[in-house]
Order: structure tokens, then sequence, then C-alpha cells
């Protein structure tokens, strides 16, 4: 088994649990047709999608996976950050011996930013001492055999890890779902806001937000959940510390729940900017969306393009900043998951940035939810659109500048 099947039968194996969201990533090196002279199929390329540029303080790991299949591990009673956080190194055939030791060692070395740590590779090419080196360096051992069916022979505890923004943003995913950062399903903040109040007001929140919020739900719920107001554990959702905060505030400043939810009401269809509307609503967004993982990043480019006197702020200028910065926001952000626009702009494992000029390789979730809502609250000047036909580098639409708003 050569080392992409391998990969893609643990990447299948730890992401098939029974929790409500999970989540994987693998590195731009899989991206490759040919593997020491076999070549990848399409179908071994769809299975390990999405793929991204890695890395981590000991290198580059072959995956990560965020809220792993709960029979690959051992359970354990300590506090540690959820979801939790695992890395997998495969080896495979290729051409030679499988250096399974190899394997377990660069797991184990990512142990400093990752909860779990999983060593991959083919089942007869497992020997005692590699399961007494996994035993010893608390690493998991994946055993794949040649059907593709996977065997947990040594299974890891879980420890405490550092976070860094790489990390904390696969943790994003898993708690959502999804591989695309910019989940939101609405372009305004308030549907987001208004399911808060619909889980902490009596009644049945779903009912609620269809009454006061917005017809769809779901698509609020899910909102809530990306900006970090509510949780679903099980069949009900709960309010998260911030959305506690966020309705508290919501709140005093209407007066009660009810009278927070018939002031979202007020606002069902508007295109009135909400930070100038509602100030508080619209202050109380923006605390949400500047906690958002790519808010930071992106703000941070914005800031630098400004700092330098440029007017570069059309959204393919923005994104090949963003992607000399940290090229893995970008393309997550920016791009579609499509393996191919993946192999464009992570060829030889390296950034093409000339990816970013082509419209067709861009998605509509970043470029209409996304921005529409850092309108909202008072980051962008202006709207996104929604049609990716309507995206075209050769002209200067306001619809396509990521122009930041400033209050001096």
């Amino acid at each position: 088994m050569i080392e992409p099947l391998v990969l893609a039968a643990a990447k299948d194996y730890l992401v098939t649990d029974s929790t409500e969201h999970g989540y994987a990533i693998v590195d731009a090196q899989f991206l490759a047709n040919q593997w020491g002279g076999t070549e990848v199929n399409d179908e071994t390329i769809e299975r390990l999608s999405p793929i991204n540029a890695l890395n981590l303080s000991a290198g580059r790991p072959d995956a990560l996976v965020a809220a792993p299949n709960p029979n690959a591990f051992e359970t354990s009673t300590e506090q540690v950050l959820a979801p939790l956080l695992s890395v997998i190194e495969a080896k495979g055939h290729s051409g030679g011996s499988v250096n399974v030791a190899e394997a377990i060692t660069q797991a184990h070395a990512h142990l400093d930013e990752v909860n779990l740590g999983f060593a991959a590779v083919p089942k007869n090419s497992v020997e005692p001492i590699h399961r007494r080196l996994a035993g010893e360096l608390d690493v998991g051992l994946l055993m794949i055999d040649a059907t593709g069916d996977v065997e947990v022979t040594k299974k890891p505890r879980a420890v405490g890890a550092s976070t860094t923004p790489s990390t904390e943003t696969v943790r994003f995913h898993a708690r959502i779902g999804g591989d695309v950062p910019s989940k939101l399903k609405k372009n305004h903040p308030k549907n987001a806001l208004g399911y808060a109040l619909a889980v902490a007001a009596d009644g049945d929140a779903n009912r609620l937000c269809e009454e006061y919020v917005i017809g769809t739900a779901s698509h609020a719920r899910l909102d809530a959940e990306a900006l970090g107001l509510v949780v679903t554990a099980g069949a009900e959702p709960t309010l998260t510390p911030k959305g506690t905060e966020s309705v508290r505030t919501l709140s005093y400043c209407y007066g009660d729940l009810l009278a927070a939810l018939e002031k979202v009401d007020e606002y069902y269809g508007s295109r009135e900017r909400l930070i100038d509307a509602e100030p508080a609503m619209g202050i109380v967004a923006r605390d949400a969306i500047l906690q958002y993982p790519p808010t930071q990043e992106l703000l941070h480019v914005l800031d630098d393009i400004a700092a330098e006197g440029s007017q570069q702020f059309r959204v393919d200028q923005v994104a090949k900043q963003l992607a000399k910065r940290r090229p893995e926001f970008a393309i997550d952000l920016f791009l579609s998951t499509d393996p191919e626009t993946r192999r464009a702009a992570l060829r030889d494992r390296e950034m093409r940035l000339e990816v970013f000029d082509q419209e067709v390789n861009y998605h509509t979730n970043t470029l209409f939810q996304y921005k529409a809502v850092l309108f909202h609250t008072g980051l962008l000047t202006s709207r996104g659109l929604d049609k990716l036909e309507d995206l075209d580098f050769s002209k200067e639409n306001k619809s396509q500048m990521w122009i930041p708003e400033r209050s001096m």
C-alpha cells in the first residue's frame, strides 16, 4: 500500500465517530498524481480532501483530525481542550520497507501542539518492537490491511496541548462542521444574535427564531454556532459563555429578552447597516466576528495595505497579501475546495499566487455572506456580491473592494 492509501484509510476511520462534528485536513504533499512511481487516482485525492499547507513547530504532519473517533483512544477524566486535536503520520510501501518507527516518532514530536498522535502503517509491516515503542511514546498505532480496514493496536491517552492559530482553526472546523472557514449561511449578523436570544428565552428556540428572526431557523443556528454563541450538544442547543454575555448585553440594552427579540424582528429584510442603525446590537455582533478565526488575520493584512498607502483592496489583491502572510488561511478563506484548485495553489508544495488571478477559483461564502457581516459590523466599507459570475477583476466594482472602515 502506498502512503496516500494508508492515510486515506486512517483519515476515514478517525473522522467516522459518534459525535455530530468531526474534521480532518491533509498536507499539500498529497496533491501529487504520482507516489513513488505509483499513480494516485482521483478517488484517493477526493478521500484525502480538503488539502492545504500544514505547519506545526515539529514540521509538516501528514494530517490533522479534530474530534477523532472515540474508539481510537483511551478516555480520560482529565480536562483537555475540546474538541480534541490529533495528528496522523502515515507510512506506506514506496519501493522499500515501511519505516514504522519513524511514523511513531514523528507523531510523538507533535504532541506539544496536539492532544493525540497516531502512526498509520500497513498491517503486515508492524512488529512487536513497534507496539512497544508506540506504547512508550503514547502514540496510537493504526494498522491498515490491504482492503483498507483499520485496526487500532495501541490506543493513546489524550494530553494537554498548546494552541496556535492553525490548530485553533482545525478545532473550529470540527465544532461547526464543513471545510470552508466562512461558513456563514446568511448575510446579516442579526440572525445569529436572534437565534442566541431564542435559545435563552422560554419556549422552543426554533419556533421563536421563526417568529422573530428568520424562517430558516437551521441556518440561523449554524451562524450562531459559527460565531461561537451556541453549541449543539445532543438534541438541544445551549449558549456558550460568549453567547450568554451577548444575550445579557442585548437584554440589558433593550429591556428584556422579548424586547431584544422584537428589536431583531424589526430588521427582517432590512438593508440598513446594523452598526449604524442599532449600535448596541452591532457592537455585540462585531465582538463575535472579531473572534471568528479568519477575521484577525484578514484585518492584519488590510491594515498593512492601508499603512503602505496602497489602494490595492480588490479581493484578489487582498487574497494575495494574505497568502504571503498565512497561505493556509488565504487558501481556505478565498478558494474553492476543488482538488484541482488546490493543486494549482500548492503545486510542488509551494504557494502559487497566480491562482488568485482566476475568478472561477473563488467561492461565494466569503465573497457574500462573510463580507456582508464584516460590513454590518463596521469593519468593511461595502457589501459583497452574491454570484461568482459577477466577480470580474478587470473592473473596480465596490462590491469587489475589501476596504477597512476608518473611524479617523
